[in-house]
């Protein structure tokens, strides 16, 4: 009894000092670089009328923190943010561990490659800083995201009351953090159609997860609304929603075919200014050049050249010219008028836009494991089409298990060939991470191609993630090849 008291408090142990090491990580960037203001920073600060509620919320707690500690509120987000990354990274190493044979080999992957997505952020992306250090959405959202693949991933395998509860408020929280992450309504909506759907046939459980789903969507849509009553007393959403769009619909655009696809004349007048700025500018598809890496380049240095550049100027100086509204009721009229060019240009030719789409899409791909340029482009093509080959192999030998486990009635022989039904199990929790991990990169890769530029800070939140599941793959197969399934340590 003793030894294995001992045992236990040695486990213990070796958690806290790897929740303490991760946190320490994470903390040493505010440390050396301090809060870092970004371009979008100022935005989230001022509660601008256009960000999604979440994050001013939170900077606006550390600012009452602040005044209460007496000590800068900038500090104490990032300082926050830090140590929510942290405990981001060790969760993820508890998870894989417990849910693999206890390996702490896994384990400890699973919290280095959180740490190397850091690492290649602050050092090898030329931006200077973390995220986590820094005054933006992603320095809770990319924990925030982690947190959600874990949770989906471990209610999945456990089905597990909490588990799902867990995956429903961070699918919430990373919605009211920003749009994109509307991707995880998405991403729940295609594991539970696989898991429980198709592979189970529960037709009514799908259904309540599908209402649970919708949920999780109006309670966001609500939560923004009560923002924005609290902050300007205006019952309404955040505005600028159609602008994302808008810029690669401008983008693809021929203005002497889609001028005529105009009915609103003012709208009209207002899409040729906006193209003849940007045509003056060489912001438009005509002169991206060929190739993807090219097109997508000249794509991601168009977008905010349009967007902020121009077509904000162009409408906003309209609106004051002509009306004299309050900023909530410009802010509708903004919408409005962004919302009608934004359907109009929908039925421009789709080939250019088409083109776009796909080499965006592919450089988001290769951004959400690596960086997109040429060489690395093969890197990435190389390891999706190995961790593909990775997961097929797995699920010939799990279905091979499977049938042997059905084909043996002796109970006692199967314990004699090592729990086949152990490492059948152990197969499965991979390739049930591996495709939630895979499902995000898809989706989220999709997503941002049709919106906005594939840049690497909208598609690295699976980076880590990516190379876990290709760890645990790994494993399975070296495993495998010796018939044993103890924990490693």
């Amino acid at each position: 009894m003793n030894d294995g008291r001992e045992g236990m408090k040695k486990i213990k142990f070796w958690d806290l000092a790897l929740l303490c090491t991760s946190i320490g990580f994470y903390l040493l960037y505010p440390l050396l670089d301090g809060p870092v203001w970004c371009a979008d920073s100022g935005g989230y600060v001022s509660m601008h009328i256009t960000r999604e509620p979440l994050y001013p919320t939170f900077l606006a707690l550390c600012r009452g923190m602040a005044g209460v500690l007496r000590v800068d509120a900038l500090m104490i987000t990032v300082v926050l943010q830090s140590v929510l990354a942290g405990f981001t990274a060790w969760y993820a190493g508890i998870a894989v561990r417990d849910m693999k044979a206890g390996s702490r080999v896994l384990q400890l992957a699973a919290i280095l490659f959180q740490f190397a997505v850091t690492l290649l952020c602050r050092f090898a992306a030329g931006r200077g800083s973390a995220y986590t250090d820094s005054i933006l959405t992603e320095g809770v959202g990319l924990s925030f995201y982690v947190l959600f693949i874990i949770s989906l991933y471990l209610y999945v395998r456990t089905r597990r009351s909490r588990q799902l509860w867990l995956t429903l408020l961070f699918s919430f929280l990373l919605i009211s953090l920003r749009k994109q992450m509307m991707i995880t309504l998405l991403i729940m909506g295609i594991v539970f159609a696989w898991y429980i759907l198709i592979r189970e046939r529960q037709i009514r459980k799908f259904l309540c997860l599908a209402a649970m789903i919708a949920a999780v969507l109006i309670a966001g849509k609500v939560f923004d609304r009560t923002y924005q009553y609290a902050v300007r007393g205006e019952w309404m959403e955040h505005s600028g929603n159609s602008m994302g769009i808008l810029c690669t619909l401008l983008y693809s655009s021929d203005v002497e075919k889609d001028q005529t696809l105009f009915e609103n004349e003012t709208v009209r007048e207002l899409y040729l200014e906006i193209m003849r700025q940007a045509d003056a500018q060489q912001l438009l598809y005509k002169y991206a050049g060929s190739g993807w890496l090219t097109v997508s380049g000249h794509y991601a240095d168009s977008y905010d050249a349009i967007g902020y550049g121009i077509i904000n100027p162009v409408v906003e100086g309209y609106i004051q010219e002509n009306f004299e509204y309050s900023e909530t009721e410009t802010a509708r009229q903004y919408d409005a008028v962004c919302g009608e060019m934004t359907r109009t240009l929908m039925r421009q030719s789709h080939m250019p836009l088409f083109k776009v789409y796909v080499y965006n899409l592919w450089k988001g791909l290769v951004n959400s494991i690596a960086q997109a340029n040429r060489l690395l482009s093969l890197y990435a093509a190389a390891a999706y089409l190995t961790a593909g080959a990775m997961a097929w192999y797995l699920a010939r030998r799990g279905s091979a298990l499977q049938r042997r486990i059905r084909s043996v009635p002796d109970k006692g022989s199967m314990q004699e060939e090592e729990s086949v039904q152990a490492v059948s199990g152990e197969i499965g929790a991979s390739l049930c991470f591996a495709f939630i991990v895979m499902t995000g990169i898809v989706v989220n890769a999709l997503a941002v191609g049709i919106v906005i530029f594939a840049q690497p800070r909208y598609m690295i939140y699976s980076m880590g993630l990516f190379y876990t599941a290709v760890c645990m793959m790994g494993y399975d197969i070296l495993r495998l090849q010796k018939h044993i399934y103890r924990p490693v340590y």
